[in-house]
């Protein structure tokens, strides 16, 4: 069943792949001011990158990352608002269904959101160079 549902993704994402960019679709879910500043940085380095770009298109076959937030010191008036915890989630969103490939759960001030937007879009590259790769080696053991 795996070998069916990879052959499927695998199927629908080879002609993205091959192509310049890659869709990443970003789903921000930040309840916080430190989060949505994350979710921004996060996509400001999709738009530099050139591999990448940012998709709202949910026909395509593509990669989508889920960052979800929330005020570290929420409900605490001498400390809200200096930390965010963040959780985010890459996944690959293939015919409205999205499969679960990786998820990471952390805090950031707002001194180094910068430094955490590019760690995420860094596990998303790795992620991808990575799935690519399995991609080529079963290609190869096809043909």
């Amino acid at each position: 069943m795996k070998k069916i549902i990879f052959l499927l993704v695998f199927i629908s994402l080879v002609g993205y792949l091959i192509g310049q960019y890659v869709p990443v679709e970003i789903v921000n879910n930040a309840e916080d001011y430190l989060g949505r500043q994350l979710v921004t940085r996060f996509r400001d380095e999709i738009r530099k990158s050139p591999s990448y770009t940012v998709t709202y298109s949910s026909d395509e076959p593509h990669f989508k990352v889920k960052i979800d937030t929330m005020d570290r010191y929420k409900g605490d008036s001498l400390y809200e608002g200096i930390s965010t915890i963040y959780n985010y989630t890459i996944l690959i969103a293939v015919n409205g269904i999205d499969i679960y490939c990786y998820s990471q759960l952390g805090y950031a001030g707002k001194d180094v959101l910068n430094e955490v937007a590019f760690q995420i879009y860094s596990d998303l590259d790795e992620f991808i160079e990575t799935f690519k790769s399995y991609l080529i080696k079963l290609l190869e053991e096809y043909e």
